[in-house]
């Protein structure tokens, strides 16, 4: 496997033409304003972005410290026109710096979730705390803010309530829920919403990625937006900033709003993104086309725009990174040549190698990609190559199959992704160091299928240690014969006695017998990427992933009656590996036979 330049590369595909935008060096940081020097009553301004890349100014009036959570929190009112033009804090001013006399206070991060005159009701995260995720050992900040806050003072809202107490919750529609019906002098807030939109990625792809982002506290949206080429000001406190975790024909990430700048280092958004702790994922400059004004939570429609360094700590307070230094991406590329057409298209994209946010946006980013080189979501075949790069493994790691669906080929193609994207950055082994993934395919409307027509043992009755053989037959499609060849296999003398089945079937994850959709078995496959497979050695999972489980394969194995059960409870039976064989063949195996048997 070729390792030299590999990393250039990568890097020449990120950086693009417009690189260099943002990348003036910053001055030192501004004066900043300790939270003991704050005072209900003070006012000041903050800074933030609603159109292009300009910086604007809106009010802000201290209403009083929150004490009780992690850091304590200031409470305080937006206002002026900005405010007004945006309805209220909208999702991506997370981060804009508040200042008081000048100096720096913090950073808008938790809004009060729940339209109405209170929608301009915001609390800070004092900047004295993100100050120290810079440069800090792993886990300082790692603790998001929610929980129970106690006001120094009561603070009185326009609707005539006076606030006690704030309940900052992790997720902003709970925190409207709660506001809709409050109990006296209680309020909720939430993180200033953190949306992650997703751009040139297909309905589909969309749907498994905002189950996989389930256990995250982002909120997942389409965008008609991407990537844009503009003139971007170096980052500085206000500016729009971009944190992408996939970058190329399909992005995903997030906009918020930079804090502070002390020379090349900056912080932002005042909150978590995903609160992944220690995490190398891609700073852009990004460009705000609009507000949207929504009722529920108003916020900012734009693009991300060059890659411009590094956010390498995401954590309670806000995330932290680096101008000027680039992280390390996985890629991912995808070509499609239609045999029936002779067109070929291609397709890709770089993504985050944090080994838990890669095994969500690995596998939804190479289905998108597919999906959209393919451009098509009726039947066929696909013969599927899928190559595997890693630097702590010698040589590229390949597996082929064939595919097919009578009504989403696309999808029935990107079915070994996850297995891939497990054994890449989950194997259970060791760390490989991943590389990259290619991802080839042909795809045809004919039907490369053939038929399990019939599967006869030669017996229903056996005893450990005994030779089982089996007649199968199958009809490719077209063809007017079947094809047969009897399989044998020895069962093994630990096999327990009792009722047992002899499964025939295709060994892959086709035709599984469940009458789940392509798109279902996709979905299930990504959620068990947490899952042990079976093997015992890096070597083992390897050679599994290459070779085993093919939908060209007829599988034929004995299986005892408690095995199933067991798995259909989700449970593990306490067996050794069952009896069976496999039987290669050209085409992919449709039909299933379950045959009861007596081990005596």
């Amino acid at each position: 496997m070729r390792r030299v330049g590999a990393i250039a590369v990568i890097l020449a595909i990120c950086l693009g033409a417009a690189a260099s935008e943002g990348l003036a060096a910053g001055p030192a940081g501004p004066p900043t304003m300790p939270i003991s020097a704050v005072r209900a009553g003070m006012t000041g301004y903050g800074l933030t972005v609603l159109h292009g890349t300009t910086i604007q100014r809106f009010d802000v009036k201290i209403l009083g410290i929150l004490h009780g959570g992690p850091t304590d929190l200031v409470l305080f009112r937006a206002g002026g026109p900005a405010i007004q033009e945006a309805g209220g804090n909208a999702a991506g001013m997370s981060g804009s710096p508040i200042y008081i006399g000048g100096r720096m206070l913090g950073a808008l991060s938790y809004g009060y979730e729940f339209p109405g005159p209170d929608a301009d009701l915001s609390l800070a995260t004092p900047i004295e705390a993100m100050l120290k995720v810079l440069g800090a050992p792993a886990g300082v900040g790692a603790s998001p803010a929610s929980g129970m806050y106690q006001a120094d003072r009561p603070i009185a809202a326009p609707d005539g309530r006076r606030i006690s107490r704030v309940l900052v919750m992790n997720s902003a529609a709970d925190a409207a829920v709660y506001n809709a019906h409050p109990l006296p002098g209680l309020a909720a807030f939430a993180p200033a919403a953190m949306s992650l939109f997703a751009s040139g990625v297909t309905p589909a792809a969309f749907q498994v990625l905002s189950r996989a982002l389930r256990r995250f506290n982002v909120s997942p949206r389409q965008q008609y937006a991407g990537s844009a080429s503009f003139a971007a000001p170096p980052l500085q406190p206000g500016s729009s900033l971009g944190v992408e975790l996939v970058r190329g024909d399909a992005e995903m990430g997030g906009i918020g709003t930079v804090t502070y700048r002390r020379g090349d280092q900056i912080l932002a958004f005042g909150h978590p993104m995903l609160n992944a702790g220690s995490a190398s994922m891609m700073l852009t400059t990004a460009y705000i086309d609009t507000i949207v004004r929504s009722l529920n939570e108003p916020f900012k429609e734009g693009s991300i725009g060059g890659l411009v360094g590094m956010i390498s700590e995401d954590r309670g307070v806000g995330i932290a990174g680096t101008v000027g230094q680039f992280p390390r991406t996985f890629g991912v590329r995808v070509q499609v040549r239609n045999a029936d057409t002779g067109k070929t298209q291609s397709y890709g994209a770089q993504v985050v190698r944090r080994p838990d946010l890669a095994e969500a946006f690995v596998p939804t980013t190479a289905l998108s990609l597919i999906q959209r080189a393919m451009d098509q979501v009726a039947g066929g075949s696909a013969q599927v190559s899928i190559s595997l790069r890693a630097r702590d493994v010698p040589d590229a790691i390949v597996r082929e199959d064939l595919a097919y669906d009578i009504g989403d080929i696309a999808t029935a193609s990107a079915l070994d992704v996850p297995g891939a994207t497990q054994l890449l950055f989950g194997n259970f082994f060791q760390s490989i160091d991943p590389i990259d993934m290619t991802i080839t395919i042909t795809v045809t409307s004919r039907a490369d299928t053939a038929l399990l027509v019939s599967a006869r043992p030669n017996t229903r009755e056996v005893r450990p240690g005994d030779t089982m053989r089996v007649a199968v037959a199958v009809r490719p499609y077209g063809e007017s014969e079947d094809l047969s060849r009897v399989v044998q296999f020895t069962v093994p003398r630990t096999f327990p006695t009792g009722p047992a089945f002899l499964l025939v079937g295709t060994a892959g994850t086709l035709n599984n017998g469940t009458g789940a959709s392509p798109a279902e078995v996709f979905q299930a496959l990504v959620g068990q990427e947490g899952t042990p497979t079976g093997t015992a050695s890096l070597e083992e999972a390897v050679a599994q992933f290459e070779d085993a489980g093919k939908n060209t394969e007829v599988l034929v194995e004995l299986v005892p009656e408690a095995v199933l059960a067991a798995v259909g409870s989700n449970a593990n039976p306490d067996v050794e590996t069952p009896a069976g064989t496999t039987v290669p063949t050209q085409w992919v195996v449709l039909g299933k036979f379950q045959i009861p048997v007596t081990v005596r």
